[in-house]
């Protein structure tokens, strides 16, 4: 017969048949009890597909019964959770010190009340269900957060990848110099991409238009509606100009703002104007 949905797995480790006998008639009614008489069948039993929500251990086991089912219960993941409550005798005083080392929950003295037993025990199962709650609670949120970093670097990769295939030049310009350029801008005014990082707008714009465009950027960042496309020249390595449509938008940088910046060559435009 199937246990019933609402029953939980208690075991109660203990050599001494009467201590098990008065526990099991204090519990039984509203707890499925499993019984082991010493330290490697509790360590099976915990480890079984039915996984217990609590131990009772008795605190007479052997010092070596009693390390090795904390250290096995305590170093598995299946099992680390569950509370262990140590079933000492009232004259064993270093018991509940011994047992908090060891990682017990806490400890019932002979002997044994009901009342005493079944609170204690409650208390423990209520904050084991707590516990796992939270934690499973921390588990899904770790997890959504990995899939969300995993999908914004997939995001960026595409964006990236735009970007550094893109015909037309794109450049991230704070505090007046060069955080980013493609290759493409690279390319078309004919510096290195590391001989632009970094470097001033001054290394290829003339003094006219770095006091022009100051002047939008500033006003832009002051919140002023200006149009965010308009012409400008920019200077080859060589030294030649080239007449550049920009289209410029603030974006957020670090723990301020950026000029966020796609330069279009329209040399050839201006140059068909003039044929018509």
């Amino acid at each position: 017969m199937d246990r019933p949905q609402s029953k939980q797995i208690l075991i109660i480790a203990d050599a001494n048949p009467e201590n098990i006998n008065v526990l099991k008639s204090m519990l039984a009614p509203d707890y499925d009890i499993k019984v082991a008489a010493d330290g490697k069948e509790t360590i099976r039993l915990a480890l079984s597909a039915d996984t217990p929500g609590l131990i009772l251990l008795s605190a007479m086991m052997p010092t070596a019964d009693l390390d090795e089912v904390f250290r096995k219960l305590k170093g598995d993941k299946t099992t680390k959770n569950i509370p262990i409550i140590l079933l000492s005798e009232p004259t064993t005083e270093d018991t509940a010190a011994t047992g908090f080392e060891l990682g017990a929950a806490d400890y019932i003295t002979k002997p044994f009340k009901r009342s005493v037993v079944s609170a204690r025990i409650r208390t423990h199962l209520e904050l084991k269900r707590y516990r796992d709650h939270l934690e499973n609670r921390v588990i899904k949120r770790v997890s959504e957060l990995h899939e969300e970093i995993q999908e914004r670097r997939d995001v960026e990769d595409i964006y990236r990848a735009l970007v550094e295939h893109a015909r037309d030049g794109i450049a991230i310009i704070y505090d007046f110099k060069v955080r980013y350029a493609n290759p493409a801008f690279c390319k078309m005014i004919g510096f290195s991409e590391k001989e632009l990082i970094g470097a001033h707008l001054k290394k290829f714009i003339s003094e006219e238009e770095f006091i022009r465009n100051t002047k939008r950027y500033s006003n832009r960042l002051a919140g002023i509606n200006l149009p965010r496309i308009y012409k400008s020249q920019v200077i080859h390595a060589d030294g030649s100009t080239i007449d550049v449509e920009l289209n410029v938008c603030v974006v957020p940088y670090g723990r301020s703002l950026a000029a966020f910046v796609f330069v279009r060559d329209i040399r050839e435009e201006e140059a068909w104007k003039y044929c018509i």
